[in-house]
């Protein structure tokens, strides 16, 4: 594997991504702070580890290619918010391709080791929002 270096934003990103990409999903899993929010598509908030870790191993069991766009990062102390674009492409266990697109929205936090971890990983940015919830 690479050698990444987790103590800059895109560093802990290119990180995750390879690890979808290999299906190591302990890996993406280290990528999370302990006290961290993952949103998934329908817009439920998985929160902590333990259930980050269902949706990570979902995802990596799949072993996609994962690319983004150029992120647009701002950086306040340890705090950063990561919003880029991505497509992930594989194929499903039947055999079937998979071509997924998202604008992630994230919320970043240096651990106390350095690392780039996820706070709030919100994958799918707006596109958890419905029409129908419009005042």
């Amino acid at each position: 594997m690479q050698d990444f270096n987790r103590q800059i934003q895109e560093g802990a990103v290119a990180y995750f991504r390879d690890c979808i990409k290999n299906g190591d999903a302990k890996g993406a899993l280290s990528c999370f702070h302990p006290e961290a929010v993952y949103i998934d598509r329908d817009g439920r908030e998985l929160r902590g580890l333990n259930e980050i870790q269902l949706a990570m191993d979902e995802i990596c069991r799949l072993k996609m290619n994962i690319q983004g766009g150029t992120p647009h990062i701002t950086v306040v102390n340890d705090i950063a918010m990561w919003l880029d674009q991505w497509e992930m492409t594989g194929n499903a266990p039947d055999g079937h391709p998979i071509k997924m697109t998202g604008h992630t929205s994230c919320i970043m936090k240096r651990h106390e080791n350095g690392n780039w971890l996820w706070l709030v990983d919100n994958p799918f940015g707006s596109a958890v929002f419905k029409n129908d919830n419009m005042v």
